[in-house]
């Protein structure tokens, strides 16, 4: 059979200077016709079809070796299928010195590494790429020369650029999303990032845009996005790394086309750029905070750190009612520092890029700082003694947590630290804490006014105006 090379953005050579699309840039507005910048040799398009001419076709741009050169300019990306597979091999060698490798990662995943060395553009981040986005590359560029040659329907043209973008944005939240983020009364997604997925399914659902469960494509997704595989973490970091790669490209696109299309549809070209580009980081995060939250599991925590519900009336004595300081640290803190040197265990063995390698554990400790504080309002009484306890053992977790990261991680531990401290906070200060300190539950704070109340011996009265004054009452508690 016939091998498949990918060529990654010829226009102008990703083996020669590592750019997407710098070259056109350079040359003048790709878009518009007749610009003196523009060196006509570059295209066998001017934008005019002559009488006796045939209508120029996709086709007649990829065909030859010897024009491979004239239609870089034009050209994204390409595939050469070739029946004899000898000739393949006779070629490797010259091919892999003007194209970046072609590695094949697991089955069904094509992925493309860049050019080593001193480039720019694509070059320069060396990326890796999936098979599908070299597809859109390649699609884009087909947008690119009808806009040039079809100048009348430039509009019509570039709204469809603008939706293949978006429903490929939609197809990989689809795969590897949470699905249930779509809703409106969810936190779990950017209100822009919603907007322009539900914009982009156009009244379909999400079944519509993802392979169908059973043998097949569907069975491989299934297995990909299954714990053993943790969870298609490494898909995951490939699928969005490329998208993201793509999403820079096209920004050094704006410019020429602002110049080229109407004045009329600026707005949904700053729509397309300030707003679907953009939501392309909150895809990133959407998608790296959920599998953070499928790898790291915190579900006990809050639990284990709290009094138990079993505790009788009597014995309401608590892991935190110390009557003296304590100078060994809590067990929850070595559980919970094995927990999250699994989780580095697991990233490690995903061999994801060092962005995406920060982001993931800055979202692992985001959900671990939560998880300590919903575990601190458990607390059913809490001494002086006891809260310097506390501050021992989130000293201590950090501490850990520190030898685990990345550098460059945030390590923000500051809701913790806030809540643990806010105990110190004078009562007549308290009630200005809670109404500026919007980070923290009800619950949490009726939590936090309960155990001041009984270490400072506050009166049941002075302790009901202040559960009152913040909008909540006694039964908005743990206890």
């Amino acid at each position: 059979g016939g091998g498949v090379k990918f060529g990654v953005a010829a226009f102008g050579g990703v083996a020669e200077d590592g750019s997407g699309f710098n070259t056109w840039i350079e040359k003048g507005n790709p878009f518009i016709e007749g610009r003196d910048s523009l060196d006509a040799s570059t295209s066998s398009f001017d934008g005019a079809i002559r009488p006796g001419e045939k209508v120029p076709r996709a086709e007649d741009h990829l065909v030859e070796a010897e024009d491979e050169e004239e239609n870089a300019e034009v050209c994204a990306a390409y595939i050469d299928e070739d029946e004899d597979s000898d000739e393949n091999d006779n070629n490797d060698a010259e091919f892999k010195k003007k194209e970046p490798d072609v590695r094949i990662v697991g089955k069904g995943f094509s992925l493309l590494g860049g050019t080593e060395g001193d480039g720019k553009g694509l070059s320069a981040r060396n990326p890796t790429l999936t098979a599908s986005s070299l597809y859109l590359l390649q699609s884009v560029a087909e947008y690119l020369r009808l806009m040039r040659v079809l100048t009348p329907s430039m509009p019509v043209i570039f709204q469809g650029f603008c939706s293949l973008f978006e429903r490929t944005m939609v197809h990989i939240f689809g795969v590897f999303g949470q699905h249930a983020a779509l809703e409106q009364d969810s936190d779990k997604m950017t209100p822009r990032l919603r907007s322009i997925l539900v914009q982009a399914m156009n009244g379909s659902t999400l079944a519509s845009f993802m392979p169908a469960v059973g043998e097949g494509v569907g069975a491989e997704a299934s297995s990909v996005l299954s714990s053993g595989n943790l969870y298609g973490l490494k898909e995951r970091a490939i699928a969005l790394e490329s998208l993201s790669c793509i999403a820079d490209e096209l920004m050094g696109l704006k410019p020429g086309l602002k110049q080229a299309l109407p004045h009329k549809e600026e707005q949904k070209l700053e729509r397309f750029f300030g707003q679907t580009i953009s939501s392309v980081e909150d895809l990133r995060e959407h998608v790296y905070r959920h599998v953070t939250g499928l790898l790291l599991n915190l579900s006990w925590v809050a639990e284990t750190i709290g009094d138990s519900d079993k505790l009788s009336d009597k014995l309401k004595v608590g892991k935190y009612a110390l009557k003296e300081i304590s100078t060994d640290h809590s067990k929850w803190v070595d559980d919970l520092s094995a927990e999250l040197t699994q989780f580095g265990a697991k990233l490690a063995c995903a061999e994801v890029t060092t962005e995406a390698l920060v982001m993931l554990w800055d979202f692992a400790i985001t959900e671990t700082a939560s998880a300590i504080v919903d575990g601190f309002s458990r607390v059913r009484k809490c001494s002086s003694e006891g809260r310097a306890g506390m501050i021992l053992d989130v000293q201590m977790l950090h501490g850990n947590i520190r030898r685990l990261v990345p550098q460059g991680t945030k390590e923000d531990f500051r809701i913790v630290d806030t809540y643990v401290k806010a105990f110190y906070t004078p009562q007549e200060e308290m009630m200005h804490f809670c109404q500026t300190h919007l980070e923290f539950s009800q619950t949490q704070k009726v939590a936090l006014i309960n155990q001041m109340a009984g270490a400072f011996g506050w009166a049941s009265s002075v302790k009901s105006e202040m559960i009152a004054g913040i909008g909540a009452n006694d039964s908005d508690t743990f206890m």
